[in-house]
Order: structure tokens, then sequence, then C-alpha cells
């Protein structure tokens, strides 16, 4: 995917489904690209004659949020947006019954929401959604499950494809022959959701057409700043004053004629639209873990005061300065690259499963999973484990740095 300028003044719609190849990154900004080059040692020979100034808030100045608070300022995210703009793309395909392509397909990465999107646009039309096949049945080969497409004259939807197979000598079976009949039109019309890292894995082992598909097209700094400013104005506390606590810039105001003195979009925002590689989940946590409070001052000599207070001191609402880097931990290279791209290629699993995929042990397994737990790079859910989406970033980077196939997002 191409990485463009941030510049372009054409304001685009907040949520925009796009083709695969329209599908822009957001650029990282200068002064990030620049760090990692000449201007990060030139700073380091002048870093003794160059005085510093002292942040806005220190770190012991600087209280979390309760999750209440939370819950107010950063609900959770709404796919429906989301559905409503998929239904404006599909609006030709749907009144077509589109005859040369029987299948659209909705291609996202992890945390980009395309399974919540497609059951809220089923929800909307009243179209029934095929759940995924079991792990007994894709193991088993067991082609049963196309029973489930009884009705082919109607409009189906599929929102998690990644859940129809496992990278497994037994485990390809049922979603190869998912595709022949899909593609065939045999399965009659239906609209098909799948994670961009089960697409490439796809992409490697047969050739599937990308044909009528479609993305969401990543959140970049504008959107981010519509985005998280629309959620400030709705969370009924008022005037909110977003700023960082490092130098004490402006990152959004929510408030009347204030709100023009931060037209330009700030480096915050550029840098977190870069760093979660457009992904609004990623974007979403990452934003949600900065906020801070500042307790009022007539509450500061009583620490158990301090504790329980997190009230906004003059509708401020502080960003802790730069944005939370996990790292990938000490220890056996292949098998933390093992799990964590076995994770991605299915967008989750149970150890149980995991244990039947990869050429460890189940001792090793678990091991690994609860070091990478321990640096919130994973995280497990009724069972599953994930990719967390504050790991998600450093999680690609390391996979791509050590040889693995990663997506295109």
């Amino acid at each position: 995917m191409e990485a463009v300028s941030e510049t372009n003044e054409n304001i685009q719609p907040l949520w925009q489904m796009v083709s695969l190849s329209d599908y822009v990154l957001p650029l990282a900004p200068t002064r990030e690209a620049a760090a990692k080059g000449i201007t990060a040692f030139w700073r380091l020979i002048h870093s003794e004659n160059v005085k510093q100034k002292p942040p806005e808030k220190t770190e012991d100045q600087l209280f979390t949020f309760s999750e209440t608070e939370l819950a107010r300022l950063v609900p959770a995210i709404d796919w429906h947006l989301g559905a409503e703009s998929l239904d404006v793309k599909l609006k030709d395909w749907l009144t077509q019954k589109n005859k040369n392509s029987p299948i659209c397909f909705l291609i996202g990465p992890p945390y980009g929401g395309h399974a919540y999107i497609l059951n809220r646009w089923a929800e909307i039309h009243r179209i029934p959604v095929i759940e995924p096949p079991t792990t007994e049945q894709i193991l088993s080969q067991d082609e049963t499950w196309f029973s489930d497409w009884s009705d082919y004259e109607r409009t189906w939807v599929l929102p998690s494809l990644e859940r129809c197979y496992l990278r497994h000598a037994e485990g390809l079976t049922v979603v190869r022959r998912f595709f022949e009949r899909a593609l065939s039109g045999k399965l009659g019309s239906g609209l098909v959701g799948c994670d961009s890292w089960a697409w490439v894995f796809f992409q490697k082992v047969w050739s599937v057409p990308q044909l009528a598909a479609l993305t969401l097209q990543a959140f970049d700094s504008e959107r981010l700043r519509a985005y998280f400013g629309g959620m400030a104005v709705s969370s009924t506390l008022g005037p909110l004053h977003f700023r960082e606590s490092d130098s004490g810039r402006d990152i959004l105001l929510t408030s009347g004629a204030e709100k023009t003195a931060a037209s330009e979009t700030s480096p915050f925002l550029k840098q977190l639209a870069a760093h979660s590689r457009g992904i609004l989940g990623v974007a979403w946590m990452y934003w949600r873990t900065s906020l801070c409070s500042v307790p009022n001052e007539k509450l500061e000599s009583d620490p158990q005061a301090r504790k329980a207070d997190y009230s906004l001191a003059q509708n401020t609402i502080w960003l802790r300065a730069g944005l939370k880097q996990l790292e990938i931990p000490p220890g056996p290279n292949q098998e933390i690259a093992f799990v964590l791209h076995c994770l991605l290629l299915h967008n989750g699993l149970p150890v149980e499963v995991l244990v039947e995929l990869l050429p460890l042990s189940r001792e090793v397994v678990i091991t690994t999973l609860h070091l990478l737990a321990s640096a919130s790079l994973v995280e497990a859910h009724n069972k599953t484990w994930r990719v967390s989406a504050l790991g998600y970033p450093v999680v690609r980077q390391f996979l791509k740095s050590n040889g693995y196939m990663v997506d295109l997002f």
C-alpha cells in the first residue's frame, strides 16, 4: 500500500470505502522519519549544549482516568457509519445482483472492524449471516458446512473468512471449496469479510481474484482529529481541551471559537496515524491509554483525594508525551515469531488449536504466550489469544524484519 502526504486540502469523508488498490497508508511525520537518520545523530552531539524546556506536566502530576470516565470520553467504536459507507459503495452491486461478480470481498487489517461492519450491514438489510465452520469441521474436511447456503436466491454475508481455514495440511480443503463454489456463482450472491493477513495467505496459496475487493480507507491524522473530536463533543462533558503533557501544545479543541485555533493538525495526531498504520481500532486504543487528568489544585495536598479525584481541571485533558512503545521481550525469537505469526494469520486462536498448528510443544506454546502477555503484546478473551491492539504495530514490524510474510496494510 502506498503512503502519501497528508497536506491534501480536499477533505475526504470520515468513513470511506475504497478498492484495495486505492488504500493509502498515512505518511510518517517528517520529524519522526528524520529521527531515524542524521537528525537524531545531530541532536545527540549537541544535546549537552541545548537547554531542555521542562515538561508542561510531569508524570507524577498526571493520573489515569477511571474506567467510567474513559467510557464517557472514549466510547467503543460504533461501526455503524462504516456499514453505511459500505452501503453506498455497494448500491450498484446490490441493484444489479452483479452476475459477473457474485461475491464482493471486504478486506481489513486486525482491529480494522471488517467483521463488525459486515454484521451491522447485514442487520440493516436483514440479510442472513453465515457462521464459520467449527475447528472439527475444518480439520475433518467436512463440507456439510455448505448446507448453510440453502437459499441461493438471497444475498448472504460471511463476516470472517479467516475463521474458515487453518494453516494445516488438512485445514485448507473447506476454504478451497468455498472459493471454488463462491466465485463460480454456485453459492449465489454474497458479501465476504476477510482479515488482511489471511487474505495475503490465500493469495500465496491460490490465485484468488481481487475483483470487487473493498476496504475501509486508512484513518489519517485529519480523520483521527475529526473522529476523536466528534467523540469529545458528544461526551456531554462540555467543551474539552486536549493538550500534550510535555509541550503543552494543543491537540484538540472542541469549543466554538477556540476550535479554529487548532486548524493545523497536531504532530501527535500525525504520529498516531502513522504508528497505527491508519487502523482505527489501534489508534483508538492508543488514544484511550494516553488520556490523563490533573487533579484539582485544592486536592493535591491530600494523597488519597488525589487518587480518588479524576475531575477535569478546567476541562483540560492531557495526553502523555509520545506513544506507548511496546517491545518484543527477550527470549527465543523463533518460537516468539512462530506464535505471533500464527495468531495473525488466523486473527486469534485458542491454545489447543495453536498447539495443533505449530511445531512446538504445548508447554512451549503456553510459556511463549504468557511471555508475550507480560509484555502486553497478546491478550486472551474467551480462551482465544490474539495480538493486542497496542502490540500490533511492533509485532508487525518484528515479523517483517525477520522475513515473515506480512499483510499489505
